[in-house]
């Protein structure tokens, strides 16, 4: 009888709401790193809460975005520090994020910090089983001059544009900072509310434009409004689409 030892990698992770990312036993805290132009460094945690050691590796990838997709490049502008590491049974370990070189002030620099969990060592192929092995995907910011600041709680959108066609919903970001969707909804002219997106619809990054599938419904009547949470807002507000 043959023993195979099968590895599932759940890929790109992205972390929603909450104050930590929890799957397994491998945990992230902050789910975000936002850094201010007088930050060079910020700190992020691992914590196993598993009863074995948990080996993960750690590293900064730059983000942008390019026809409607995301884009990750190598650079060595921003660096995780360890780049391995092995955290003991209930244990944790601190993860620092640095800036190495000086970045644009003029524009928003955004990164993402990839954090893999490796396959155990102790693992041989007599052990029969599946692993499931982790990759949260963190966004890192860096901010502008001129960022987009809430007044209110609330971000204000006057440089964003915002359009639908055919069940698409296009986000046209001519601003110096990103700007973050979620719970998406539609309301009807007669005001019933109709929820699309529960969770992240996505991320439109500085002066780039992004356009997501809208999920159809019967009940979507004509000439409604689009309403959604953007960034950390603490409630929703209304998309006006041109």
């Amino acid at each position: 009888m043959l023993n195979k030892f099968f590895t599932v990698i759940l890929s790109h992770i992205l972390v929603l709401y909450s104050a930590v990312v929890s799957a397994a036993s491998l945990q992230v805290s902050p789910i975000s790193l936002r850094f201010q132009q007088t930050e060079t460094a910020k700190e992020i945690w691992l914590t196993n809460t598993s009863e074995q050691a948990i080996r993960a590796q750690t590293r900064v990838l730059e983000w942008t975005q390019d026809d409607n997709k995301d884009v990750l490049n190598p650079t060595r502008q921003v660096v995780a520090s360890p780049a391995v590491t092995e955290i003991p049974a209930g244990g944790r370990q601190l993860i620092r994020v640095i800036k190495t070189s000086q970045l644009d002030p003029r524009q928003e620099q955004s990164y993402r910090l990839i954090i893999d969990e490796l396959p155990s060592a102790k693992k041989t192929e007599d052990q029969a089983g599946l692993q499931l092995l982790l990759q949260y995907s963190v966004p890192v910011f860096f901010e502008s001059k001129q960022d987009i600041s809430a007044k209110n709680n609330i971000t204000p959108l006057t440089q964003i544009q915002f359009s639908y066609n055919n069940h698409k919903l296009t986000a046209e970001n001519n601003a110096n900072s990103h700007i973050r969707l979620s719970q998406l909804s539609y309301i009807n002219p007669n005001g019933e509310k109709i929820p699309l997106v529960n969770g992240l619809l996505g991320y439109a990054l500085a002066h780039k434009t992004m356009t997501w599938d809208i999920p159809a419904q019967k009940n979507m009547l004509p000439n409604g409004k689009f309403e959604a949470r953007i960034n950390t807002d603490a409630q929703t507000q209304i998309l006006i689409i041109k």
